[in-house]
């Protein structure tokens, strides 16, 4: 063995506080341990890969909720421009609806704001039955142990 492999073993040694005479490619830190304090960094570990799969789990979920927040928005858009074309053409400044009740640009997008306000109340009331429904399921499969 060279004198630069012998000064770079004997900085391992050092490095790891490896006594003399014991090689760092094959040291097995557990085997030095005894029992208790082995057991101690075996908890530790379990413990720190709960904690990075929960951290995992978390950052998914954020992402699964970003993409899902982002397409919503996107639909919404979609909807608002199909609403409005149907309001306008049904109730827009220039039809007879709105020449006979005296509406004004201002009085469409008021009739329009209703309209949307109504439609978000009726899809939240059937989603929030829905969702209702799915964790009383839910309970019950848990309850029954299926």
């Amino acid at each position: 063995m060279s004198d630069d492999q012998q000064r770079q073993e004997a900085e391992h040694r050092r490095r790891f506080g490896l006594p003399p005479g014991v090689d760092p490619r094959n040291f097995d830190p557990r085997r030095a341990m005894d029992q208790a304090s082995l057991e101690k960094v075996l908890r530790a570990q379990a413990i720190a890969r709960a904690e990075a799969q929960a951290a995992t789990t978390v950052i998914i979920a954020t992402i699964v909720s970003l993409v899902t927040s982002a397409v919503s928005f996107i639909a919404a858009f979609a909807w608002n421009t199909a609403i409005q074309d149907v309001l306008n053409k049904y109730i827009g400044p220039n039809t007879a609806l709105s020449r006979s009740l005296h509406l004004g640009k201002v009085g469409v997008e008021v009739v329009y704001a209703i309209a949307v306000t109504f439609i978000a109340i009726i899809v939240v009331l059937i989603v929030n039955r829905f969702a209702s429904n799915l964790a009383k399921k839910s309970a019950i499969a848990l309850a029954s142990g299926s």
